[in-house]
């Protein structure tokens, strides 16, 4: 059975550090897919920046560049990009907008292939570290921008 997450800021505050994220990752998770009839709209900005950010690292993560934008698209990196510049994850921003760069300016050979473009960026992207600390502490001095309504 699917249970709706629920937390409150008191919640957020007491949790260690894995748990503030599981809460806040599974909340956004739940929002972004409709799981109870809301959506991200509801919440404040900082959670879709989190849920895209997550996101992206994780595609990035499993397929590279190419795929996280075959699955997710140029606005969902955009969005993650914003979060990443939230959170002072400068490395990050960086990366990832030498990598929206070569999607918006790649032919349309790639559309269905794999694009060589993004090798080092991935590479590059592999190699940061550091991000989940600095959302965080983002998230710790921030608690009401994650508690929805």
């Amino acid at each position: 059975m699917i249970q709706k997450v629920k937390y409150t800021l008191t919640d957020l505050q007491n949790s260690n550090d894995e748990s503030l994220v599981s809460l806040i990752y599974n909340k956004s998770a739940e929002l972004e897919l409709g799981t109870f009839g809301e959506s991200l709209e509801i919440a404040d900005p900082a959670m879709a920046e989190f849920q895209a950010m997550w996101m992206l690292e994780g595609g990035v993560q499993n397929g590279g560049f190419d795929q996280f934008f075959h699955n997710y698209g140029l606005e969902y990196a955009q969005t993650a990009l914003v979060g990443f510049k939230r959170i002072g994850a400068f490395d990050f921003v960086n990366v990832t907008e030498k990598a929206i760069a070569v999607f918006k300016n790649q032919d349309l050979e790639f559309k269905n292939k794999r694009n060589p473009d993004f090798n080092n960026l991935d590479d590059e992207f592999y190699d940061l570290e550091g991000l989940e600390k600095q959302q965080i502490k983002c998230i710790r001095d921030n608690y009401e921008k994650f508690v929805v309504k």
